[in-house]
């Protein structure tokens, strides 16, 4: 290993035990993380099997259409006061919104809302807790009380989180050796009696892919059916893949927005062996920022994907890298810097 962004992940090889890899709160969505989620055929795509020492291969997706996921602050969305307990909200329009809060143990969903349907969760659902590898497991109940077209409609649901599988995954834009398969098995039953009892039961299962490095997952596949009255309605398939790669250990330190794009001295420096790197962004760019070695080679990929304005840090640790003079490089749109930063152990 070279370098990494250590916040969350333990990079490791193939031979070593998957085990390492453990999802954490770095896995937690920040203010201003963005997800460009490409939307793919899914003609010929099945999630495999489950277990140890997998492969799988999506080179051949077709994709279909995309769509740009930003995070933001739930106190800035015209849902906030339905949703006191939330931190931060999702949206990929400005309009429908879904709202979580992070800790440092897990991620809950507290609800979605737009302006046909708010849904707050009076018992919220636990959607990830930390830490979290190959073979962990938990089961969590969830409910709403909530009124649509008039009705008052009742929510319960269970959700069963398992890490089934593990091994290596190709996809287009890439091949990583160490992934870790979730899998999402997510049951809802909507009750209400407008003068009829309606029972509407929706299951939901998702195999979800994450890598190291990478915050958010790589890679999708979900299964959506539907129930009117214990009747078949409908039924989905749907499969996408993140082509941001928000990169671990990469947070906003404040959403004011920039005059300017810059790129800041690393802090300290010398270090040893960690260090940070600050840089601003005016406007929602697509930002790499790399480190190379004296001879001009990579070194390591420390941010690769869409962000959106704002002040943010990385941070790079040289463990296992010799002492000596690196340096670091941003590119966003047209705007490219470089600075020196200087390694002693």
């Amino acid at each position: 290993m070279n370098a990494s962004i250590t916040l969350a992940f333990l990079l490791v090889s193939a031979t070593e035990v998957f085990s390492q890899v453990v999802l954490t709160s770095g896995n937690n969505p920040t203010l201003g993380n963005t997800q460009r989620i490409v939307d793919c055929d899914t003609t010929g795509i099945a999630q495999g099997n489950s277990g140890s020492n997998q492969t799988w291969s999506f080179t051949s997706l077709t994709r279909q259409d995309s769509s740009v996921l930003i995070w933001v602050a739930s106190s800035s969305t015209p849902y906030a006061a339905q949703f006191p307990t939330s931190n931060i909200a999702s949206t990929n329009d400005n309009s429908n919104y879904n709202y979580f809060t992070t800790s440092s143990a897990n991620l809950l969903v507290n609800g979605t809302a737009g302006p046909v349907l708010v849904i707050p969760d009076t018992d919220p659902e636990l959607f990830m807790q930390y830490p979290f590898s190959y073979n962990s497991t938990f089961t969590d109940n969830f409910s709403a009380n909530y009124t649509a077209g008039g009705t008052p409609v009742t929510r319960t649901g269970t959700i069963v989180v398992t890490g089934d599988a593990w091994g290596a995954i190709t996809l287009p834009f890439g091949s990583f050796p160490n992934a870790l398969r979730v899998k999402y098995l997510i049951s809802t039953r909507d009750s209400s009696d407008p003068g009829f009892p309606i029972v509407i039961a929706t299951n939901v299962t998702s195999y979800v892919w994450f890598v190291p490095g990478r915050k958010f997952p790589v890679f999708e596949i979900i299964y959506t059916s539907a129930t009117f009255n214990g009747v078949p309605q409908s039924s989905s398939k749907l499969v996408n893949f993140d082509a941001g790669g928000t990169s671990m250990g990469i947070e906003p330190i404040s959403t004011n927005v920039p005059t300017g794009f810059s790129l800041s001295q690393n802090y300290p420096n010398p270090f040893n062996p960690t260090t940070v790197i600050q840089y601003r962004i005016p406007v929602s760019s697509r930002i790499t920022l790399r480190v190379i070695n004296v001879l001009g080679e990579h070194v390591v990929t420390l941010v690769d994907g869409m962000q959106g304005p704002g002040v943010y840090i990385a941070e790079f640790n040289a463990t296992n890298l010799p002492s000596g003079v690196y340096f670091y490089h941003i590119r966003a749109g047209s705007f490219t810097e470089m600075k020196r930063l200087i390694f002693l152990q």
